[in-house]
C-alpha cells in the first residue's frame, strides 16, 4: 500500500483531487503506476552504472559491455515486458540514461596550425568553420581560489609496438589534496588527448591550442568563479664561478617583450638565432594567467625529479661509464644479482641486467640502481675520480626519493644545495662542458623549489606516468583514438564521482583480542589501522596457527618481557607469517618472516636481526607481540676495529647463530644484507644496506663546494700526505691550467712565543691546482701574520 510520502519520494505532483480532498480511484491507480515505474527506472539506472564500472575496471569493449548488459536484463526483467521496455538496448541508450545524472561526452575541437600564420592558431568546433584571430579583453571580477593544480604533459605509444602513431595527454592533479589520495592514478584528470603524430616538428606553439582549452577554463574559473625545442644544444657551465657568485633572480617583466618578439618572428633562421641567444622560443600561453593571479612562467613552473634526476643525470653517468669501458657490464650484473631486494622494492620495476636490459630501464629501475644499490655494486670497481662524482648523485637521489619524503628542514635544504653545487662543478671538470646540459643545470633550482613548492614527491610525474597505462589498455577500434580515449576518460571520471557516496559493504575478516589484532590480508590491516586504536599500531597478518615454545625459549620470553616466571602459569602462542606496523615508513610497513630488521634495545643501541617467527604470546590471559630471530653482530678486524664498507661507510655484520626474542615495538626499520663483495658466493659477513634511514650522517660543512679562486684570497689547501691542511695566500690565478701561484703560511720557528693560531708567510712561491683548494680560510691579517 502506497502512502502519501511515496508520491513525494517518487517526485510525482498530484493535483487531480475531489472537492472533499480525496483522490478518484482511476487517478490513484495512475499515480501508483507512475511511482512504481520511477522506482524501476532508478533500479535499472543503478544496474547500468554497475555494468559500466565493470567495463571501466576491466577495460573491455562496448561489445562485451552489451553482453553484460543483456545478461543483467535477463536476470532482472525475467521476461516481463512491462520492465523490459525501460531496459536500455544500445550503448547510446545507456549514455542517454546517464545524461539525466549530469554526464556529458568529450568535446572534439579542430585546431588550425597553418603555415600562412605560423605564429598564430585558432580553435574551431568543426573543420568547416573558418579560423579567426580576435581578442576580447575581459575584466576580472573574481579572486584567487583555494586550490592549486599540478599540470603534466607527456607523449606515449598507444600500441605495444613502435610506430609513428604517437599520442599524448595533458593531465592535471589537485596539489591541495591529501598526498595519499593525490598520488593515486584515480586522481589524475585529463584535460585533453593530443594526436602527437600530426603535430608539426620544431613548432614552439604546437601544444598551445591544446593548452588553450585548459587555460581558458582556468581564466573563466578565476574571473567568474565556479558553481559549488631546438636541435642545437645550449650548455650551462662555469659552475665553480657561479657557486661563488650566484646569478641574479630573473625579473619576468624584463623578458616579456623579448619573448613577444620571438613569438612574432616568422623567419625560421632568425627565430632560431633569437631563441638560442635568449633561451626562449616565444611567449608561453601560460603567461595569460599572470594577469589573472600572478602566475610567473619563470618561477612557478616546477622541475620533475623523475625526468631530471633518473632518466637524464643518472642514466647519463651510467651510460658513459659503460660506453667508455670504465666499468665491466658482466661484473655489474654479478653484483646486481646479489642485491637482496625487500618486498617493498620488489613491488615495482627492478634493475636486473645492464648487459641485456639497460635499454629497457625506466625511471624506477634507474632510481633503485642509483639508490640503494649502486654503492655496493659499483664500490671498489669504479675509479676514485669517477666515484667521487657518482656518490654525489647517490646522496642527491637518497635525499629526494627517500629522506625528503618525510619532510625537509632548512639544514636538509642547505645540504642538498651543497651536494648539487659540488656535483655539477665536478661533472663539468671531469667530463667537460658537453655534459652541462639543461637537465644538469635544473638541479641547482631544486633547493629553492622545495622551499616554495614542498617536497618533489608532491608534484613529480610518477603518478601521471602510471595513469598512461590506464589509457593504453582501454579497448579501441584504433580509429580516432584520441576521441575514444577522451570519452572513456569522461565516463571514468563520471563513474568515480557517482560512486563516491556509495557505502562499502565489505566485511573485514579480522580478530580482536586484548593485546593483539589479526587480519587476513594486508588491505584489511591497513583499513583496521586507520579506524581502530591498536596498541603500537601493530597487526598480525596472514594465516595464523598455534605453536609451542621450549623451556629455554619460555625463560627467554619472560626475560624479554621483564616478568618474573611463575611456577604455574598458562601460556599459549599464536604464530603468523607477517606483521603490519602502520607508523613505519610511508603509509605503514609489512614485516615478513625471513626479512632483516634494525632492532633498538632499552639503551637505544641498534643491532641487526633476521625475523624467524612472529608470535603473539598469551601469558595469563594477556597477549604480547614478540619476534623470534637470528642475531647479527658487527664484524671486527684482528686489531679489534669495526669493519667498514669503504664505498658506503656502512658496517659489516656476521651471524652469531644465536636465537633472540624482542618485542615488535623495538623494530626500527628494514635493512638489507649484501654479501661481502670479495666473497659473493660464499660470504661469512655482510654489508648492512640501511636504505630506509631517516637522515644522512653528513652535514653541509662536510660537503666542500669547489672554490673559485681569485688573487688576494686566503685559502685552505689539502696536503699530499694524510689529511693535513695548510693556509695559502693566492698571488695570481691561471684559468687555462686551473692553477694558482700562492705563498704558504706556517708557524714561525724563530718566535716560539707566538700563538699557534698565528702563521707567517714562507719564502717560496708555489703552484697549487684548484682541486686542492678546500675553501676560504677564516681569519684575518694582523701585520705580517695571518691569525686563524
Amino acid at each position: 500500500m502506497l502512502e502519501a510520502e511515496d508520491f513525494c519520494a517518487g517526485g510525482i505532483e498530484c493535483t487531480l483531487q475531489n472537492e472533499d480532498g480525496s483522490f478518484p480511484i482511476e487517478n490513484v491507480e495512475r499515480m501508483q503506476g507512475t511511482v512504481v515505474d520511477h522506482k524501476v527506472k532508478c533500479i535499472i539506472r543503478e544496474a547500468v552504472l554497475g555494468a559500466m564500472k565493470i567495463q571501466s575496471e576491466f577495460s573491455s569493449s562496448r561489445a562485451h559491455f552489451l553482453r553484460v548488459l543483456n545478461y543483467g536484463r535477463d536476470l532482472f526483467c525475467k521476461g516481463d515486458p512491462n520492465i523490459i521496455k525501460y531496459w536500455p538496448k544500445t550503448w547510446q541508450d545507456c549514455i542517454s540514461l546517464l545524461s539525466g545524472e549530469g554526464y556529458t561526452e568529450a568535446i572534439q575541437y579542430w585546431i588550425c596550425l597553418n603555415r600562412e600564420h605560423p605564429c598564430c592558431y585558432d580553435i574551431t568546433n568543426s573543420p568547416e568553420e573558418l579560423c579567426k584571430f580576435e581578442h576580447k579583453p575581459k575584466v576580472t571580477s573574481g579572486g584567487p581560489r583555494n586550490i592549486a593544480l599540478i599540470g603534466h604533459w607527456d607523449g606515449w605509444q598507444p600500441f605495444s609496438t613502435s610506430c609513428k602513431h604517437s599520442c599524448g595527454a595533458i593531465e592535471v592533479s589537485i596539489a591541495t589534496m591529501k598526498k595519499s589520495d593525490r598520488c593515486s592514478t584515480e586522481e589524475v584528470y585529463v584535460s585533453g588527448f593530443v594526436p602527437s603524430y600530426l603535430l608539426p616538428n620544431k613548432c614552439p606553439i604546437s601544444l598551445d591550442p591544446f593548452l588553450e582549452i585548459l587555460v581558458k577554463e582556468l581564466e573563466d574559473l578565476f574571473v567568474n568563479g565556479a558553481q559549488g625545442s631546438e636541435s642545437t644544444h645550449y650548455y650551462y657551465g662555469n659552475y665553480r664561478y657561479h657557486s661563488r657568485y650566484p646569478s641574479d633572480e630573473r625579473d619576468l617583466n624584463m623578458f616579456v617583450q623579448t619573448m613577444k618578439d620571438i613569438e612574432c618572428e616568422d623567419r625560421p633562421t632568425v627565430h632560431a638565432t633569437m631563441a638560442r641567444e635568449s633561451g626562449f622560443t616565444g611567449l608561453s600561453i601560460l603567461h595569460r594567467l599572470y594577469a589573472a593571479y600572478g602566475f610567473n612562467i619563470l618561477k612557478d613552473l616546477t622541475f620533475d625529479a623523475m625526468h631530471d634526476v633518473t632518466l637524464n643525470i643518472i642514466h647519463h653517468h651510467l651510460l658513459r661509464y659503460l660506453e667508455a669501458g670504465i666499468l665491466s657490464r658482466n661484473e655489474i650484473d654479478v653484483r646486481l644479482a646479489a642485491i637482496p631486494w625487500t618486498s617493498e622494492l620488489k613491488d615495482g620495476r627492478l634493475p636486473t641486467s645492464v648487459t641485456k636490459r639497460l635499454g629497457f630501464w625506466k625511471a624506477e629501475e634507474l632510481q633503485k640502481f642509483c639508490y640503494p644499490a649502486s654503492e655496493y655494486v659499483l664500490g671498489g670497481i669504479l675509479p676514485d675520480d669517477e666515484y667521487h662524482v657518482w656518490i654525489l648523485i647517490v646522496r642527491i637521489t637518497e635525499m629526494i626519493f627517500q629522506i625528503g619524503r618525510s619532510g625537509w628542514s632548512d639544514d636538509d635544504i642547505q645540504l642538498l644545495k651543497q651536494l648539487i653545487l659540488r656535483h655539477n662543478t665536478l661533472t663539468e671538470e671531469v667530463e667537460g662542458l658537453k655534459s652541462c646540459v639543461v637537465t644538469l643545470h635544473n638541479l641547482i633550482h631544486y633547493p629553492e623549489e622545495i622551499k616554495r613548492f614542498s617536497s618533489p614527491d608532491n608534484y613529480w610525474c610518477y603518478t601521471f606516468e602510471r595513469a598512461v597505462h590506464g589509457y593504453v589498455v582501454r579497448s579501441s577500434n584504433n580509429r580516432n583514438m584520441e576521441l575514444s580515449f577522451s570519452n572513456s576518460e569522461c565516463l571514468r571520471e563520471f563513474l568515480k564521482f557517482h560512486s563516491g557516496n556509495v557505502q562499502s559493504s565489505m566485511k573485514l575478516n579480522t580478530s580482536f583480542f586484548p593485546g593483539y589484532v589479526h587480519a587476513s590480508t594486508i588491505s584489511e590491516a591497513v583499513t583496521m589501522a586507520k579506524h581502530r586504536d591498536v596498541a603500537y599500531q601493530s597487526i598480525l597478518v596472514g594465516g595464523k596457527k598455534y605453536t609451542s615454545l621450549s623451556t629455554h625459549e619460555v625463560t627467554e620470553v619472560f626475560r624479554v618481557l621483564k616478568k618474573q616466571q611463575l611456577k604455574h602459569f598458562t601460556l599459549a602462542v599464536i604464530q603468523a607469517p607477517s606483521i603490519y606496523m602502520s607508523q613505519h615508513g610511508f603509509g605503514g610497513t609489512l614485516y615478513r618472516v625471513g626479512e632483516h630488521v634494525l632492532v633498538s634495545d632499552d639503551a637505544g643501541e641498534l643491532s641487526v636481526a633476521k625475523i624467524d617467527a612472529i608470535l603473539a604470546v598469551n601469558i595469563e590471559e594477556e597477549y604480547h607481540l614478540l619476534l623470534k630471530g637470528e642475531e647479527y653482530a658487527q664484524s671486527v678486524t684482528e686489531t679489534g676495529d669495526s669493519r667498514i664498507h669503504t664505498s658506503s661507510e656502512n658496517p659489516f655484520v656476521e651471524s652469531t647463530s644465536s636465537m633472540i626474542f624482542f618485542p615488535c615495538k623495538s623494530i626500527v626499520r628494514k635493512v638489507m644484507l649484501f654479501p661481502d663483495p670479495d666473497h659473493l658466493h660464499d660470504p661469512y659477513m655482510y654489508v648492512v644496506i640501511d636504505h630506509q634511514r631517516p637522515f644522512i650522517p653528513l652535514n653541509k660543512e662536510a660537503v666542500i663546494v669547489p672554490h673559485f679562486p681569485e688573487a688576494g684570497d686566503m685559502v685552505c689547501v689539502r696536503g699530499t700526505i694524510g689529511n693535513e691542511v695548510y693556509f695559502a695566500h693566492i698571488q695570481s690565478v691561471n684559468k687555462n691550467s686551473n692553477t694558482c701561484q700562492v705563498y704558504f703560511y706556517g708557524n714561525d720557528p724563530g718566535h716560539p712565543s707566538i700563538s699557534a693560531s698565528k702563521y707567517k708567510r714562507l719564502k717560496l712561491q708555489e703552484t697549487v691546482h684548484w682541486s686542492s683548494i678546500l675553501g676560504t680560510a677564516k681569519g684575518q691579517f694582523i701585520g705580517h701574520y695571518w691569525v686563524a
